[in-house]
């Protein structure tokens, strides 16, 4: 025996339906990484830079004897991506270091690592990578790698880190290799702290490192954000006004180059919970489509 539903029943059902898509089609079904990004960077403030110092020279373009300059271009500087005290702290056992270097025709580039004893007055190395130079002028970055030849940085140690350019292998006078260096500092984050990070986006992330003044962290994912959303406007502006704010302005727009070390972890394009927003939507059509099939039958 077929069971038919008076019509009244049938148009009040399915007027409640239509209803509730109209309400529901309101509502974004999916938020993308972008979005979310977006939504972030707004309420995003300047990196708190503690008021730590140390002696060193981010910035070194150097005068040379004609015939052995091998910078030029509109910035031709060297320039280490470090707030004006010389020195970046950070929370990772094997930080990401960030670089611009001008147009050139060296044969080297050389990164380094020193831990230094203040008592004693020394710097010993504990790490040195030598890379192929890129002509073109911009940024680079290189993370320490993960291995037995350098253990991890050690908390509250200063450690001082330098890049080169060196203009000719064959000689080894300063008036060949043209030098900038600064510091790092390893530090510890609350326990509260440190147990909320993993759960949050990269974006998230970047208000917490921006408060405890983690210039490190902030710059690495900032960078990484930039990298999977190359077209995001608003991250490039965001990237321009940290190095402004750092007296890096002239470096600000310079395009990020080789990445040494380091794979970007971009995150995903659409949120966990787009899923769950889009299946009620796929049974409601399917329960407006039944209620249409039993109207006919009337």
């Amino acid at each position: 025996m077929q069971i038919r539903l008076p019509t009244k029943y049938i148009w009040g059902k399915l007027g409640k339906l239509i209803a509730f898509s109209l309400v529901l089609s309101s509502f974004p079904l999916a938020v993308d990484a972008q979005t979310l990004t977006q939504a972030s960077l707004k309420s995003s403030k300047k990196v708190k830079i503690p008021k730590l110092d140390r002696p060193g020279r981010r910035e070194s373009g150097g005068t040379r004897r004609p015939g052995e300059i091998c910078i030029s271009g509109k910035v031709p500087i060297l320039a280490l991506l470090l707030p004006k005290t010389n020195l970046g702290l950070t929370t990772a056992a094997y930080p990401r270091f960030f670089w611009y270097a001008p147009n050139n025709t060296a044969q080297q580039v050389r990164f380094s690592l020193y831990k230094v004893d203040w008592q004693l007055r020394q710097r010993t190395l504990i790490y040195e990578k030598s890379f192929k130079p890129i002509q073109q002028a911009g940024i680079s970055s290189f993370s320490l790698p993960k291995d037995s030849k350098i253990g991890p940085l050690a908390i509250k140690e200063d450690y001082l880190w330098s890049v080169s350019i060196i203009c000719n292998l064959r000689d080894t006078s300063p008036n060949s290799i043209i030098t900038s260096y600064g510091w790092v500092q390893r530090v510890r984050l609350e326990r509260k702290l440190a147990n909320k990070l993993p759960k949050l986006s990269q974006s998230d992330r970047l208000s917490i490192y921006s408060q405890q003044g983690l210039w490190f962290d902030f710059l690495s994912t900032l960078a990484d954000l930039r990298t999977c959303s190359v077209r995001n406007q608003k991250l490039s502006t965001q990237w321009q006004q940290t190095l402004t704010q750092v007296g890096l302005k002239l470096i600000s727009q310079a395009k990020l180059l080789a990445v040494h070390g380091h794979s970007p972890n971009c995150p995903p394009k659409k949120s966990h919970s787009s899923g769950l927003q889009t299946e009620p939507t796929k049974n409601l059509i399917d329960q407006l489509r039944s209620l249409r099939n039993m109207r006919n039958q009337n």
